[in-house]
């Protein structure tokens, strides 16, 4: 199998009529990113076209014309994006990341500051202990974490009121209506917003990651689509576990920071991983918002990572129980599409240099799609790509 890369002189930027945006071409695509906006999006070789006849005055009514003409295929929802994108604005964000990041400000400090119970990523919290009725849930959450005495930054309290829970931080509200199954899940919530808002990283991904010896491999996707259970099923075979969500790069050093948290893994596959991790036969269960079951795995010391791992290998999984096992090298722009479609989320200090470098960070990276139906045939096909 090739790789697919591109050489960093292949990149070529171009300033748009919009302040502090730019457009960047390779071959015959191409991303938009706003630094005023702090986002970026991508364009297929038919949106490129639009987009630079935007930029140089064609006006919406003008190419929905050719449009209705049939001279072209772009629908005018596509035109209204691409022209929308051309005068900087940028669609609604959905991703799943989109929650933190219009709420990444400066948190209030404590007034009197208390002795922390926990730290992730240099962030010492005190979490706040339960009831002993509801404290298994709370405290499964917790297990992998590095324990601290630092005075905290951050205090995560939760008050019932009736049969519902408020999660809030430093006294400010971040989840109401959460219920006696979920307040677990509420509290770990609560934590990986503090993550995104505070940690220090280039680039956030929704994104497990595993490493070896000489490799780091982020498992990149949509919820759901099975790379959580891949990472439990690789730190069971010879990996090392980095992290499930979120996955913090440093551009500096291409590497992602290890996050001392569980792997969740959903109703449905703990049969197939108790023989691999048999303490998830007697682990709490947790519900989610939407009702799924879960249950939080947390791998011994040994099976984890305890500094940041270099990243090599971006794999995009989608299991199928009928798919047939295969592997396809994506170009760097499809990559970067499908980060963009699984959540990434830049840093609040992202410029247009620190994007540049996170673009061309991608494309020297190798990146796949792996469609498989077992976990075993994941695994082969990923230690494939690492020969």
């Amino acid at each position: 199998m090739t790789d697919i890369a591109w050489r960093n002189d292949e990149l070529k930027c171009v300033e748009t009529h919009c302040e502090r945006q730019w457009l960047y071409q390779i071959g015959e695509e191409a991303v938009v990113y706003s630094e005023a906006q702090n986002r970026f999006a991508g364009l297929n070789a038919g949106g490129l076209l639009a987009f630079q006849a935007f930029d140089s005055g064609v006006s919406l009514g003008e190419l929905q014309a050719f449009s209705s003409a049939g001279v072209s295929t772009w629908t005018n929802q596509a035109l209204d994006a691409i022209y929308g994108l051309s005068q900087g604005r940028f669609p609604k964000d959905s991703r799943p990341d989109a929650r933190h990041s219009d709420e990444r400000g400066d948190w209030q400090t404590l007034v009197s500051p208390q002795s922390a119970n926990i730290e992730i990523l240099g962030i010492p919290m005190l979490v706040e202990p339960l009831p002993e009725d509801f404290s298994v849930l709370a405290n499964d959450c917790f297990l992998s974490c590095q324990t601290t005495t630092q005075p905290a930054r951050f205090h995560i309290r939760s008050v019932r009121r009736e049969s519902l829970w408020t999660v809030s931080i430093n006294e400010r509200e971040v989840l109401s209506s959460v219920r006696d199954e979920q307040i677990g899940l509420g509290l770990l919530h609560a934590v990986r917003f503090l993550m995104y808002a505070e940690a220090q990283y280039d680039v956030a991904f929704h994104a497990a990651m595993v490493a070896d010896t000489h490799h780091g491999v982020m498992l990149c996707a949509p919820r759901e689509s099975g790379k959580s259970t891949l990472a439990a099923h690789l730190a069971a075979h010879g990996f090392v576990f980095v992290t499930d969500e979120p996955a913090f790069l440093c551009l500096d050093k291409g590497s992602i920071s290890p996050v001392e948290m569980p792997i969740s893994l959903k109703e449905g596959i703990w049969n197939t991983l108790v023989k691999e991790w048999p303490q998830l036969a007697s682990a709490p269960i947790h519900v989610r918002s939407d009702g799924r079951r879960i249950k939080l795995l947390h791998p011994s010391k040994d099976c984890v990572a305890h500094t940041p791992r270099r990243l090599t290998h971006i794999v995009f999984p989608r299991y199928s129980q009928s798919a047939p096992a295969s592997i396809e090298a994506l170009f760097p722009l499809a990559a970067l599409g499908f980060l963009n479609d699984g959540g990434t989320l830049l840093g609040k200090r992202s410029n247009k240099d620190k994007f540049e470098k996170f673009l061309r960070f991608i494309l020297m990276t190798p990146a796949f799609v792996a469609h498989y139906g077992t976990l075993r045939e994941a695994e082969q096909m990923i230690r494939d790509i690492l020969v």
